[in-house]
């Protein structure tokens, strides 16, 4: 009975090695401060935005070393990175619903003045992101650049030019 056990405990754990393991490395950046930073934000509001866009900037930079192999293409890493993504880019309207000031958030107000706009291209990143094919290495490629086109034609509208770290 042991050894029946053990063995479904093993297999298991095997076939969910790569999402726990993309899981616990966003976790770990998290509690190590590399995701969720201040970088000198006071506000907690602007800072959620902050914590959010960081969270996209993590899933991105997997998927971009996915497809240009300089990490090795796995298709559960990929899928729990478009999850993610999934999750945050339809939260982007709620985080920037007011206009919360901080000295150090690089949101131009712009993006309150041309709400309608800010909303529709948020939820073209969303959409983007839905479209996201996470199969297949040759599908990464083909879809990934319409989410990173969305998300550098939203920040070349409404993000001021900051520092790399800083993705508000």
């Amino acid at each position: 009975m042991f050894y029946i056990c053990s063995h479904w405990a093993i297999r298991s754990i095997r076939r969910l090695w790569p999402s726990l393991f993309a899981a616990t490395a966003v976790l770990i950046m998290a509690l190590s401060g590399s995701l969720s930073a201040n970088h000198g934000v006071t506000n907690p509001k602007v800072q959620a935005r902050v914590d959010l866009m960081t969270t996209q900037k993590a899933a991105l930079t997997l998927l971009s070393e996915m497809a240009s192999t300089r990490r090795p293409f796995d298709r559960s890493q990929a899928r729990a990175a478009r999850k993610s993504l999934e999750k945050t880019t339809s939260q982007i309207p709620k985080r920037f619903r007011r206009p919360h000031r901080d000295p150090h958030s690089l949101a131009k107000a712009a993006l309150w003045h041309n709400w309608d706009d800010f909303k529709a291209r948020a939820k073209r990143a969303n959409t983007a992101v839905k479209e996201l094919n996470t199969r297949s290495l040759t599908g990464l490629r083909r879809s990934l650049p319409a989410v990173i086109q969305s998300c550098h034609a939203c920040h070349d509208t409404y993000k001021n030019p900051g520092h790399e770290f800083t993705t508000h």
